[in-house]
């Protein structure tokens, strides 16, 4: 009798251990980098929150970290050991296109849901659609896929400056790279099907230091606006000399080095007028979170948190909303059900950018749901969110040296 009551205790201890076991999240990054580090913040942050206030089903998080180095062989090995070793409930990050979809065949074996922050390539989400069984447990929590970031470029001049200003001429002056046409094709797309037209195109090498003859060029042809999509370091000496040799067309597009407080100091100040969209985040009022989580993060941290940032911190809260909202967190399907009905809607109180999922579990873009913020570096030197009006926290200025 005594045997059999010891027994059921240590049963008992086992069974409230075991319920108590915190959930294993197996993150995944280049942690050498700057995308990396970002995005690491911003996952800790998170889950720092999320255990203080209790973890998730009363379950803390315990974060696993493996740096995956931007490259798709150490990814597919880091996932390997996360999913075999470590036996992990869920997996977070990623930040390569390259590097994710090289390892998605060898991570679609273990059927481990895997939230997305970064690899903005469309081809990511693609496989959902090809394959729903196989690849349905990839959710893109962020950011926007290049395309639709394109598609923020080109709503915001067809939206705005088109029906303000009449302008009709488009340049696209690009770093030559497949990520940066995609976003800058699509603009076009966009800005063509509203009756502009497509004046000058020119694809640059990577390291290019003069851009002059560019601009020079897209002046002659009559270009009113310039779409970039510089997604290297080089937006840096492109907008300076934009700005010296005062190019009678405004900078309209996606410049990542733009995209942070510091470009201000990189440009020597002659960041003025540069125009260009964040993939749903940054510090405008997305949700009522979303400023604090910026302040927040400067304070803990010290530095401005980044494009990846965003839906990095996004990933756990909405890995929350969905394990709540399930009778069987262990059941798969039932999760990933739960995910593909997760809403963070304008104005809301959860995340710090809106989420919604399609059918390809992509972000839901436009309207209330995700969205290419467009911010402008503006004449007093500030910062601010110009489009759309939802989110503005200043009003875009054409450049004082344009004409039109």
């Amino acid at each position: 009798m005594k045997k059999w009551i010891i027994g059921t205790v240590l049963l008992l201890c086992v069974a409230s251990l075991s319920l108590a076991a915190p959930w294993k999240i197996g993150v995944v990054g280049p942690w050498q980098t700057e995308g990396g580090m970002w995005l690491k913040q911003a996952v800790e942050m998170a889950a720092e929150e999320i255990n203080a206030q209790g973890g998730i089903r009363g379950r803390q998080l315990e974060l696993i970290f493996q740096d995956d180095e931007n490259k798709a062989d150490k990814l597919t090995t880091a996932i390997t050991r996360l999913a075999v070793r470590e036996k992990v409930d869920f997996l977070v990050g990623g930040f390569s296109s390259g590097a994710v979809l090289g390892a998605l065949e060898n991570w679609a074996r273990y059927k481990l849901i895997w939230l997305g922050t970064g690899a903005a390539s469309p081809d990511v989400t693609q496989r959902v659609a090809e394959d729903y069984e196989r690849f349905k447990y990839y959710f893109r929590v962020g950011t926007l896929d290049s395309v639709r970031q394109g598609m923020g470029i080109g709503n915001f001049i067809v939206d705005h400056v088109l029906p303000t200003y009449g302008v009709k001429k488009i340049a696209i002056i690009s770093v030559d790279l497949v990520y940066a046409k995609q976003i800058a094709e699509a603009a076009a797309e966009i800005c063509e099907a509203n009756g502009m037209e497509i004046v000058y195109r020119d694809y640059f090498p990577m390291g290019t230091t003069d851009f002059s003859a560019s601009f020079r060029k897209a002046e002659e042809a009559g270009a009113q606006i310039i779409i970039d999509a510089i997604v290297t370091d080089d937006g840096i000496q492109f907008t300076k000399q934009w700005y010296d040799l005062k190019v009678n067309a405004a900078l309209i597009g996606a410049i990542a080095a733009a995209l942070k407080p510091e470009f201000k100091e990189q440009t020597s100040g002659k960041c003025l007028y540069e125009t260009s969209v964040y993939p749903n985040g940054g510090p405008a009022p997305l949700t009522t979170q979303t400023l604090d989580f910026v302040d927040r993060h400067v304070e803990k941290y010290g530095n401005f948190p980044g494009f990846v940032s965003f839906p990095a911190y996004n990933t756990l809260y909405v890995l929350k909303e969905a394990l709540e909202n399930v009778d069987d967190p262990d059941d798969k399907d039932q999760v990933i059900a739960a995910l593909e009905q997760v809403r963070f809607p304008l104005g809301g109180d959860k995340g710090v950018a809106p989420v919604a999922f399609d059918e390809n579990h992509d972000l839901v873009y436009g309207g209330q749901w995700a969205n290419g913020i467009v911010f402008q570096w503006q004449s007093d030197g500030q910062w601010r969110a110009v489009w759309p009006d939802d989110y503005k926290t200043g009003t875009w200025e054409k450049p004082e040296w344009v004409e039109w």
